[in-house]
């Protein structure tokens, strides 16, 4: 990250939060599948989708996280955690669990 100020321990945290969510789980299983999709006919755009990640699960989750805790999210947390989401998303569909 070029912020020498980084909060690695909120992205973990806000990270391993969202793996705990039964609904955040669904919604990567969702775009999982459409990824698969896109990955078997070479048309799959890592940077795109990680944007999606980031727009459609993170986002919202870190709203709601901020509200519930108080603790303001950067943008460069958020997108540290949709890297890593996509980064398990990928995992999963290289493991055929999508």
């Amino acid at each position: 990250m070029k912020n020498k100020n980084f909060d690695f321990n909120l992205a973990t945290e806000l990270n391993l939060t969202m793996e705990n969510e039964k609904n955040v789980y669904d919604q990567e299983g969702f775009l999982g599948k459409n990824y698969a999709r896109k990955w078997k006919k070479n048309k799959f755009d890592f940077a795109k989708a990680q944007k999606g990640v980031n727009k459609l699960i993170v986002t919202p989750f870190a709203r709601k996280y901020q509200n519930e805790w108080g603790i303001k999210v950067p943008n460069e947390v958020r997108s540290a955690v949709a890297k890593a989401r996509m980064r398990a998303i990928m995992r999963r569909i290289r493991e055929g669990e999508v």
